[in-house]
């Protein structure tokens, strides 16, 4: 089969980590190629030519479209009459934001052949846009399995205790509450605390970046880093923090979890749908209250025993999970999008 897949951008994101490891399965039966939204360079797109996947501009035929991310709604509409288009959606709430600001990516759900959600939260989001959709709908949990093919995760070497955050550095993943939440602790503890934030610096308020700037030693912005070093940094952690006001399914909450760190959460209700509970195998916060992420973070930085029991038990859901193949589901659902059209030509 030749498929196309249309991913979002190159640099380092969730979604663009999920495409990249569909390929890597697709490929090795299929012809793949892939087409950016926003072209640029970015270690996703170095992926990409190593696997040996031509990244194109145009294309004429292909049997099926995989398009990743909300803002692919554009190309969803506009291929869905002539291919079966398979719609990966990402987002949560704040992709029905993006709809009311670009009323044109709500066509989309019409011309959709099937859409792929992570979590069955993200389905209740979507409700009023689905109601009359054609499109079948599949919730297919992603698990980036990148973790275990290294073969050396040593952490990295510290000095203290470690916060990480990965994620770009924008106003969704609402960065600056870790900044100040650690500004909120009591001094002696504040000066043993460095913050990590991995991803692509986009946007930091103001105010947050003041602290920063005047403590570069206590917060360190490392931007995109490989995976493995990625992986290295979170294992070092004595706790991660993912503070932001929505989300689907975060594949670093699950990497942490996997290395035995524990985590610092938003209280979304998204959580609720894969397994996450407060005081359970998280911490969490109302979103924006830093107090409440201060308190919490101090708890499991001067609280050994509870940091090692929630990560245990977050380590404990994260391998009930990992016993669905995600990648062999998903090409199950490519491979009954392309019979179908192929018996729409047969009149059937």
């Amino acid at each position: 089969m030749k498929i196309l897949l249309l991913n979002d951008e190159f640099y380092t994101t969730g979604a663009s980590i999920a495409m990249l490891r569909l390929a890597e399965r697709l490929v090795q039966q299929h012809e793949v190629m892939v087409m950016p939204r926003r072209d640029g360079e970015g270690e996703i797109r170095k992926q990409f030519e190593a696997l040996g996947i031509p990244i194109v501009h145009n294309v004429t035929t292909v049997d099926v479209v995989v398009a990743n991310t909300l803002m692919a709604g554009l190309h969803v509409a506009e291929a869905g009459p002539k291919v079966p288009v398979m719609w990966w959606i990402h987002e949560a709430e704040v992709g029905r934001d993006l709809i009311l600001r670009f009323p044109a990516l709500a066509p989309a759900f019409q011309h959709a052949s099937q859409i792929v959600f992570q979590t069955s939260y993200q389905q209740k989001v979507y409700q009023s846009f689905l109601f009359d959709s054609p499109a079948s709908c599949h919730v297919l949990p992603f698990w980036n399995d990148a973790i275990y093919r290294q073969e050396d995760l040593g952490p990295k070497p510290k000095r203290g205790k470690r916060i990480v955050c990965i994620g770009t550095i924008e106003p969704r993943k609402r960065m600056e509450d870790t900044v100040l939440a650690v500004e909120a602790m009591p001094p002696a503890l504040r000066e043993e605390v460095e913050c990590v934030f991995i991803g692509k610096y986009l946007e930091l308020p103001e105010h947050a970046r003041r602290i920063a700037d005047a403590a570069p030693q206590r917060y360190r912005f490392l931007g995109e880093q490989a995976n493995d070093e990625v992986l290295r940094y979170l294992a070092s952690a004595d706790a991660y923090v993912l503070a932001s006001y929505s989300e689907s399914q975060p594949l670093s909450i699950w990497e942490a979890f996997e290395l035995e760190v524990p985590v610092c959460l938003s209280d979304l209700e998204t959580y609720g749908h894969i397994g996450l509970q407060h005081g359970r195998n998280a911490l969490m916060h109302p979103v924006g209250q830093t107090a409440v992420l201060s308190a919490n973070l101090q708890q499991l930085l001067t609280r050994p025993t509870l940091a090692r029991e929630l990560a245990r038990a977050g380590k404990s859901l994260l391998l009930k999970n990992l016993t669905r193949d995600w990648a062999d589901e998903f090409e199950r659902i490519i491979a009954r999008a392309a019979m179908g059209a192929e018996l729409r030509k047969l009149g059937y």
